[in-house]
């Protein structure tokens, strides 16, 4: 996941996985697990923390990592 690609957001916590209604949109930020946080372990696992995307609305929302999916990457 990085900065341009088009993702999609829908959590559902009961399921643990993307599921509708969906929000689109364009990661315009991506903020890396730090070490001082976390092990070297779980940043290898998954470096980054939580992304920041912009909505088709034109909002700008904040997103766990492991909660967005990614349909098209940024080339």
């Amino acid at each position: 996941m990085k900065i341009g690609d088009l993702v999609r957001e829908g959590w559902c916590y009961d399921t643990r996985r993307i599921a509708p209604p969906y929000i689109y949109g364009i990661i315009i930020d991506a903020i890396h697990r730090l070490p001082d946080s976390y092990t070297a372990e779980h940043i290898a696992e998954s470096p980054i923390r939580y992304v920041k995307m912009m909505c088709g609305d034109g909002k700008i929302i904040r997103r766990y990592a492991v909660t967005v999916e990614v349909i098209s990457e940024y080339r």
